[in-house]
Order: C-alpha cells, then sequence, then structure tokens
C-alpha cells in the first residue's frame, strides 16, 4: 500500500529539491558576482542545448511514431491553450498587448533548463527522450509565435526573414542532422561521440545555475487578475488538459506521464526576455516567471505524484 503523504515528500525531496538547489547556487553567484545573463543564456542555446538534443534523439528509444505522437498532442494542446487563454484574456478586458502577453505566458513553459532535470530526476532515460522532443518544439515556437505575439505589429518583420529566423534556429539544424545520421545507422566518430556526450552532460547543472542566475534578475509583484489568472491556466489546466489529450489519443503510460508533467511546468525564461526586449508587458511577463516557478514546488511535485500513481 503506497503511503501518499511519503509518496510525495519523496518527489520533493528527490525530483524538486536538486533544481532548487543548482538554481539558488546560480541566484547566490548572481546576486555576489553577477553574470553575464545574456552570454549565458545563448551558451546554453547555441552551445548546450543543441548538443543535448543531438545525443538525445541518437541514442532515443523512441520510435518514429512515439515521437510523431509526442508532436502532435504538443500542436494539438499549444493550439487550445492559445485560443483559450486568448479568449479570457479578451473577457476580462486585457488590453492588446497584455492579451499577446498572457498567451504567451500560458502556452510556453519551461521545458529546457528546468524541464529536462526534473524528467531526468522523475522518470529517468525515458522521460529525458520526450523531453528533449518537448524542448526542441517549445524552442522553436516560442521564438517564431513567441516572438511574434511580443512583437506584434511592431516588428515589421515578413514571413520570408521569419522562415529565414526559423532555419537559423540551432535545435531545428540539430534535429535534421540528428535524424539523418540516425537514419544512416552509421555509428558517430569517437571524438566526436565524446565531445558531445560532455556536452550533453553539462547542460543540466548549467541551465539550472542560468535559471537561478535569471530569477535574481526578475523582480516580484503584487498578484492581480491577469497574473493569478495565467498561474491557473499555466500551472494547473495546461496539466489536465495535457492528460485529457494524452488519453483521447490513447496514448501510452509512459508518453502520457511524460507529457502531462512536462504540460505543468513553471512560464518560460524566455517568454520574459521577449517581453522586455519587445517591451510589451515586461512587467506582468516579469511577474508569471517569478510566480510561476516559486509555486511550481507544489503543483509539479503534485503532477508527478498523480502520474506515479498510474503506475
Amino acid at each position: 500500500m503506497i503511503n501518499p503523504l511519503a509518496l510525495f515528500a519523496q518527489i520533493i525531496y528527490v525530483v524538486i529539491a536538486p533544481i532548487f538547489l543548482l538554481m539558488g547556487v546560480g541566484f547566490l553567484v548572481q546576486k555576489r558576482l553577477g553574470f553575464d545573463i545574456r552570454t549565458l543564456t545563448r551558451l546554453n542555446f547555441w552551445v548546450f542545448v543543441p548538443a543535448f538534443l543531438f545525443v538525445r534523439v541518437l541514442e532515443s528509444s523512441l520510435s518514429t511514431h512515439d515521437i510523431a505522437l509526442v508532436v502532435l498532442h504538443f500542436m494539438i494542446s499549444g493550439a487550445i491553450l492559445f485560443v483559450l487563454t486568448w479568449q479570457i484574456a479578451r473577457l476580462i478586458g486585457a488590453s492588446k498587448g497584455l492579451q499577446r502577453a498572457m498567451t504567451s505566458s500560458v502556452i510556453f513553459y519551461n521545458a529546457g533548463n528546468y524541464g529536462v532535470p526534473a524528467a531526468q530526476l522523475a522518470f529517468g532515460a525515458a522521460g529525458v527522450a520526450i523531453e528533449s522532443i518537448i524542448m526542441m518544439m517549445q524552442n522553436t515556437t516560442n521564438f517564431t509565435i513567441g516572438l511574434g505575439l511580443h512583437a506584434g505589429a511592431k516588428s515589421g518583420v515578413g514571413k520570408r526573414d521569419t522562415l529565414r529566423a526559423v532555419w537559423r534556429l540551432p535545435m531545428l539544424q540539430t534535429l535534421t542532422v540528428a535524424l539523418l545520421w540516425r537514419w544512416s545507422g552509421q555509428p558517430l566518430p569517437l571524438p566526436l561521440q565524446t565531445a558531445v556526450h560532455y556536452l550533453s552532460d553539462g547542460l543540466v547543472p548549467i541551465a539550472l545555475i542560468t535559471l537561478g542566475a535569471q530569477m535574481a534578475t526578475l523582480k516580484s509583484f503584487r498578484l492581480d487578475l491577469p497574473i493569478g489568472l495565467t498561474l491557473v491556466l499555466r500551472l494547473i489546466v495546461a496539466p489536465f488538459l495535457a492528460f485529457g489529450l494524452a488519453r483521447l489519443m490513447q496514448m501510452p503510460l509512459a508518453l502520457t506521464q511524460s507529457l502531462v508533467v512536462a504540460a505543468s511546468f513553471p512560464v518560460a525564461v524566455n517568454s520574459a526576455l521577449l517581453a522586455i526586449e519587445y517591451d510589451n508587458e515586461p512587467n506582468y511577463s516579469s511577474a508569471v516567471v517569478f510566480y510561476s516557478t516559486l509555486l511550481s514546488v507544489i503543483t509539479v511535485s503534485g503532477t508527478i505524484f498523480l502520474m506515479r500513481l498510474m503506475n
């Protein structure tokens, strides 16, 4: 007989505590010395994340069918959340800028420097394989759809420029190379294999320290209706939607568990960075990242707990 309280405490101790300890290191060092956040972010985005994605796709036990299911689930759930949040923001009388910021905050979650460690600690290699696909999808859509949401009419970016920008994203190029190499059946040369594994193994600590440093630069703000609604949609509605959709699609248990837990992750820091870059509700965007990350101690732990009960 499983003791629910003991299981919940174990999840916080084994899964969540290590994440927040490493984030705490980044937070404290940022306050003490002051990292160059832009450099740290670029190091993650252009070096560690592509290496991690390359290794996970190349060595993944996921079939092409499973990968297609993950992508399809991601697209459908994202589209539903987009429409739902957009309409809720409109109903509460949010300005166009806030409407865009709320939508971006709900549909884009921290699948990288929070999600990968959580998936690894919660579900091991199988969870990481699924999370790596989600991370690639999140990064690609955040820097295309998310960028468009925040930039709005002020960006002046045409469709051709957008397509060019999408192809320049390192995750998309890495995924293409990894899939081609995987289909070729050829082993990686030993020096390359060793190098990319070193980089892949470095993602988790570097990403969490970066997240902690980013959190140290954000400010907390008074909770209001838009922030409260965003937190409910991001941390509670999204995982329930992910679960219902996974059951409707009759997905295997391992895929269902990983997708639902991923859907419970806090608002992506990159969403706030884009809001700041384009001056679209930067205070609101920073606040939802701050509060959702703090509340995720309870909500992510609770989601993992419920998914573990399905075993």
